[in-house]
């Protein structure tokens, strides 16, 4: 019912991915670009139905041992990816279309292993409780746990995302901000990347010090500057929090670094100086990163993680699945393996 094929993608490909109706930043020909800085291997397949083609697969490719086929692949900085189609289709339709991949990949010997978070499949609650499962995998039989992340609609009016806003804890933080007369900046040169990526780096790393905790493979400095330049102009947003210190003297107090696309849009990172807190330059960069990507036309900002702060920002929770299809059961076993191994040492070492 359903043929693959794998592209060698021309920017006429990347133009029909990009044109499909949920295809996000993480289906774009310029987050393949940054894929491959950082020494990975994205893999494009069309799919079609009945001869004519429905929509696409997006991900990565890598050989560790075995052929494993990852939308996304661990360490890479990707929150989702996998299927993006032409139309709208059921979720039934979709988990179809991946029984079909998974089928494909391992007859075809192309891979042994699929594993895919899929933004569409994601169920949204107003409040958080613990999800399990989802219904259109279980009764499909297909393996999975669910990943907890904040998401903010900003497919409203202005006004509409301002009166989400907490009062006390958020809009009271950005009318004090402005009144202190912090701005915002956005980077909008490619020339001023690199200095850009030096402060927001270390932004990221007081943040984490605060928190006693470590960064995390993508939020290398070099990491972050080859995305910025990867994304550079229309796919990245880069935005700064300037003010002025106790003795008159500007400084760039916060910084953050958006994907932008139609649909989902990520909020990549962000960070502080803490001894600029006091001044709330994290609410109103925020809240001017969210007019901004809603001008861009960005329907919804994938908020990432469970920090309680983000829960001020009017935002809800989706939990979205990560499930996996193996041609031989220990792959997934020894790669569950190496993600525990990798996980308590960075615990490990945090507590050392």
């Amino acid at each position: 019912m359903y043929t693959f094929k794998e592209l060698q993608p021309t920017a006429a490909d990347w133009q029909a991915v990009e044109a499909t109706y949920d295809s996000t930043v993480f289906h774009s020909e310029k987050w393949s670009h940054y894929i491959r800085k950082i020494r990975n291997k994205p893999i494009v397949l069309s799919v079609e139905e009945d001869g004519c083609v429905i929509g696409y697969f997006v991900g990565v490719k890598k050989w560790v041992g075995v052929t494993m086929v990852c939308a996304p692949m661990d360490g890479t900085g990707t929150y989702t990816q996998g299927l993006c189609f032409i139309n709208p289709v059921s979720n039934e339709k979709r988990v179809e279309v991946y029984k079909a991949l998974a089928d494909w990949l391992f007859k075809s010997r192309k891979a042994s292993y699929l594993q895919v978070d899929d933004w569409q499949l994601r169920l949204t609650l107003p409040d958080w409780e613990p999800i399990e499962s989802i219904d259109v995998l279980q009764t499909n039989g297909i393996k999975h746990k669910m990943r907890t992340t904040i998401e903010i609609s900003l497919d409203v009016s202005e006004e509409e995302m301002w009166n989400r806003l907490h009062y006390k804890s958020c809009k009271y933080s950005i009318n004090k901000a402005q009144k202190l007369g912090l701005r915002t900046r956005v980077i909008d040169k490619l020339e001023d990347i690199p200095e850009f990526t030096r402060i927001h780096y270390e932004h990221v790393v007081n943040v984490h010090k605060r928190h006693g905790t470590r960064t995390k493979m993508t939020q290398n400095r070099k990491r972050m500057q080859k995305l910025c330049e990867a994304l550079f102009p229309d796919r990245v947003l880069m935005i700064q929090t300037l003010g002025n210190d106790e003795n008159g003297i500007e400084q760039v107090m916060s910084s953050a670094i958006f994907g932008i696309d139609k649909g989902e849009c990520i909020y990549y990172t962000s960070g502080s100086y803490m001894q600029y807190l006091k001044y709330c330059p994290n609410e109103i960069m925020l809240w001017d990163a969210m007019k901004i990507l809603h001008e861009r036309g960005a329907s919804v900002m994938n908020f990432g993680g469970m920090s309680s702060y983000k829960l001020k920002f009017g935002s809800q929770y989706a939990f979205v699945p990560k499930f996996h299809f193996s041609k031989y059961e220990f792959i997934y076993d020894l790669k569950h393996l190496a993600w525990k191994t990798y996980h308590g040492f960075r615990k490990l070492v945090k507590s050392e």
